[in-house]
């Protein structure tokens, strides 16, 4: 079945900041995720595939504001290939819990999955450290699926030369929490075209030609609100596209019970729109290459203009794309 919006590819999901600079510590020196400092209050990650984590600062006030009692339901997930890994792992952020300003180390918990903890950082998100297989959750799809963009710039034969304190291998997925399950996979299946499996009534995995995955699970939280500062977000290849997708959430606002629709507007570099879902969920489609934020990792470092390439006489990223592809390529097309 054709989606209503067509999508690339699961391109990230965000997280809140008090201070870039001790958040970009906690990601890279701490968990050693590739970081990039997009701007002085922003800054992207990412940990075995192009699906990003982008982070940013609300600082102090504006956290204290956000009541978020779901947000543990809205945790990313990093995995490690055996049980012995999460114990050690968990021992780990205990002895660096106070050097990392770690606000909690979770019991370690065993299911039938394997072994598992949470962390409770700094800025109030929740982490969850898991025993998982080399392939992450691919083994629950009956199908093989399309990362070419996922996986763009990364290469089997790089070795592990972190000197952080974890080394998980990768980012495996995030959480999104839903009111009435086969509501929700009738929406998620038609209007953006994951693919979803359940694993049971309450559970389902759902991807889009991605290595990271969305974990949703239905639960009975009363208070949803303050979720547009942990959206999940979609790429498409042109500012038109944009528009045309806002379109068909309009069209299909009654249909699917949407909350809010926002105005699109230019930020982070970036044109896009978001929007709040039957669960209260928000989810942002924005104008962006076909391979997502993996652009500004090969920059060669922080942004030195924000949200736009180290590049002398290239003042956008639409400079270093195929128009045709929408694809990076580089200054070749400088």
């Amino acid at each position: 079945m054709k989606p209503l919006i067509e999508l690339p590819f699961l391109s990230h999901g965000h997280a809140t900041l008090k201070d870039v600079e001790e958040s970009v510590r906690f990601y890279r020196d701490f968990f050693g995720l590739d970081v990039v400092k997009t701007s002085p209050r922003t800054l992207v990650a990412r940990l075995g595939s192009n699906t990003a984590i982008v982070g940013v600062t609300l600082g102090e006030k504006g956290l204290a504001k956000a009541d978020r009692p779901w947000l543990e339901n809205s945790h990313f997930g990093f995995d490690f290939e055996t049980a012995d890994d999460v114990k050690e792992a968990r021992e780990l952020s205990l002895e660096h819990r106070e050097n990392f300003n770690i606000q909690n180390v979770g019991e370690l918990v065993e299911d039938e999955e394997g072994f598992s903890f949470m962390l409770f950082d700094q800025d109030g998100n929740y982490w969850q450290m898991l025993e998982n297989q080399a392939g992450g959750y691919s083994r629950y799809f009956k199908k093989d699926c399309d990362t070419l963009h996922a996986l763009a710039s990364f290469s089997d034969s790089e070795g592990d030369n972190r000197a952080s304190v974890l080394k998980p291998h990768l980012m495996s997925h995030m959480t999104c929490e839903v009111i009435d399950m086969d509501k929700s996979q009738a929406f998620y299946e038609e209007m953006f075209g994951l693919e979803c499996v359940r694993l049971d009534p309450k559970r389902m995995l759902g991807r889009l030609n991605s290595v990271a995955i969305i974990d949703f699970i239905e639960t009975d939280t009363e208070i949803r609100d303050h979720k547009m500062h942990n959206h999940i977000g979609f790429d498409v290849a042109g500012p038109e596209i944009v528009d045309t997708a806002r379109e068909i959430i309009i069209d299909n606002q009654e249909r699917f019970d949407f909350e809010v629709i926002h105005k699109t507007s230019g930020s982070h570099g970036s044109y896009g729109f978001t929007f709040s879902d039957l669960d209260n969920n928000a989810w942002q489609i924005e104008d962006y290459p076909r391979g997502g934020y993996y652009w500004m990792f090969e920059q060669g470092g922080d942004l030195e203009n924000k949200f736009q390439p180290n590049v002398s006489g290239v003042d956008d990223w639409h400079e270093l794309i195929d128009p045709e592809t929408y694809e990076y390529i580089g200054e070749a097309n400088s």
